[in-house]
């Protein structure tokens, strides 16, 4: 094991600090983990030199992490339970359903921005230029949002996993204090920025500041009700905020203000709904106050590769955008400018990922239960035939997600054929110059993308973060370097969308490869599920 002298004494210790770890942490994905463990229960490089003749704690952990790796890959397989076909039937209706209501404030909101014009962050009232600054502060506004909302998303399932009910409310709440935190800070230094190296008019970055203040408490207070898996909340409070913006325009009040109105009033709603149903949750749980308190460390440490996924998903989705509006082929009032077709174009884009989107956590957990199936009724010596119907089973499911998310291209592009000859829908579907160009690139990107986004979330449900990361950040540096290549040598700002294309294809490819790679040693990472 490499504990020096033959001390019983200090197996014993070792054994006693391997459980603590275990029970700290039933998550385990490196020895990093394992370290930040060790250092939370107050081992020391010297601590530990004197106790087992380790170097420091990182020796230690790799040490025990495979001490724990070996324990749990020679562990007898848990007890089968089997799940009735009316039990099966109710969890995929109820996967399904909570994934139709995940998308249904998002549908609102488009419809909103379709029919009436206006929604939290639409830009079809505004000029060019005050368009560029909500454009940006939509992205900014994901960009310091997304990865805390990921983070909250995981600390508060790990709470719940291990029973920590009363812990939950305060640290969801304190993520959402640091993710405002960070907002403002950075938008401090924007502003800041913006008097040494002058990037557009002061009044578009205070609007633009305004707005990415305003959509991140947003987006805040909405990933709270998601959390609890009241997305139905989420729909009621879009439609009637997005109602009140409406009334606000109509009655003579400028769009920004009506907007500002509508968002402020959205997060509001959606933070006191969250508190409420959180105060609930936790009522009837006084008991358990005097309980181990889980330490902030260790849940920032296993909630890290969430919060990258949350930032570099939403960069993913804006850096072919921010290539076509910072695409330098004509003569640009700023470095950076709105292209309105460009948007419109990605933006029903976007609207064909809603039906892949609402059927993927079905498939995910389809996948996870007949892994499971297979890992029971396959004993480890017919390893081959375990793998195979691993990968049989993975292909099938996959090639459902890809058949969802052609449906969901083909539905959009039926319903733009029948939009595009009424008068209210002219201004607001990709029918001219080169708004059909980019969304019909776009949606198949985007298809494609799909597949990367669904091994990707395959590769997290399996406790693989890293490689589900690195894909990710390939699909961007690929996406940002042929996108800009694309807009120089075509010489048009459209042409970023065949960067998109590019990665979107790199990414589903390589993904692919990845889970296929993690398939052998799928014995692992299920022990570590359980």
């Amino acid at each position: 094991m490499g504990i020096t002298g033959d001390n019983a004494l200090r197996d014993v210790t070792w054994d006693r600090i391997r459980t603590q770890v275990q029970e700290a942490n039933s998550d385990l994905q490196d020895p990093l983990d394992v370290a930040a463990v060790l250092e939370s229960l107050g081992w020391t490089d010297r601590r530990i030199e004197d106790t087992f003749g380790f170097a420091d704690v990182f020796q230690a952990a790799d040490e025990l992490f495979t001490d724990i790796r070996r324990e749990l890959t020679q562990a007898p397989l848990p007890i089968k339970i089997t799940v009735t076909r009316k039990a099966l039937i109710f969890s995929v209706v109820r996967d399904l359903g909570h994934g139709l209501t995940f998308t249904l404030p998002m549908i609102v909101s488009v419809a909103a921005m379709i029919t009436l014009h206006i929604s939290f962050a639409s830009y079809q009232y505004f000029s060019v230029a005050n368009a560029t600054a909500i454009a940006l502060a939509t992205f900014l506004s994901f960009l310091t949002t997304g990865g805390f909302t990921q983070a909250m998303t995981n600390m508060y399932y790990v709470l719940t996993g291990m029973q920590k009910v009363q812990e939950i409310e305060a640290t969801v709440f304190l993520v959402m204090r640091w993710s405002l935190v960070v907002t403002v800070v950075f938008a401090a230094v924007v502003i800041a920025g913006d008097f040494v190296f002058p990037i557009m008019p002061e009044s578009l970055v205070l609007l633009m500041i305004l707005y990415m203040v305003l959509l991140s408490m947003l987006w805040l207070s909405f990933t709270g009700l998601y959390i609890l898996r009241r997305e139905y909340f989420l729909t009621i409070i879009t439609v009637f905020s997005i109602l009140v913006a409406y009334v606000l325009h109509a009655r003579g009040m400028p769009v920004q203000w009506a907007q500002t109105v509508a968002i402020s009033l959205a997060s509001l709603l959606g933070i006191a709904t969250s508190l409420l149903l959180f105060r609930r949750r936790t009522r009837g749980f006084q008991a358990l106050r005097g309980a181990f308190k889980t330490r902030l460390a260790q849940l920032a440490h296993g909630a890290s590769p969430y919060f990258l996924y949350g930032v570099l998903y939403f960069v993913y989705i804006y850096v072919d955008r921010l290539v076509a509006w910072s695409a330098q082929t004509t003569y640009l009032p700023y470095n950076i400018w709105f292209r309105g077709q460009y948007e419109l174009g990605m933006d029903w884009s976007l609207v064909a990922l809603f039906l892949p989107l609402s059927v993927a956590e079905v498939l995910i957990s389809a996948v996870m239960r007949r892994i499971e199936n297979l890992e029971h009724r396959l004993s480890i010596n017919r390893e081959d035939e375990l793998l195979s119907s691993l990968r049989r089973t993975y292909f099938s499911m996959l090639s459902i997600f890809v058949g969802v998310s052609i449906v969901g291209v083909l539905l959009t592009h039926a319903s733009i054929g029948l939009l595009a000859p009424l008068r209210l829908f002219r201004s607001s579907v990709p029918v001219r110059g080169v708004e059909p160009f980019v969304f019909d690139w776009s949606s198949w990107a985007y298809v494609l993308f799909s597949v990367g986004l669904f091994n990707i979330l395959l590769l997290f449900t399996l406790s693989h973060p890293r490689p589900a990361l690195k894909v990710l950040i390939y699909g961007i540096v690929s996406d940002l370097v042929l996108g800009v290549s694309a807009t120089q040598v075509l010489n048009g700002y459209q042409y970023a969308v065949l960067g998109l294309v590019a990665s979107a294809t790199f990414l589903a490819v390589y993904s692919s490869r990845t889970v296929l790679s993690v398939l052998p040693q799928l014995d692992y990472f299920l022990y570590r599920l359980t």
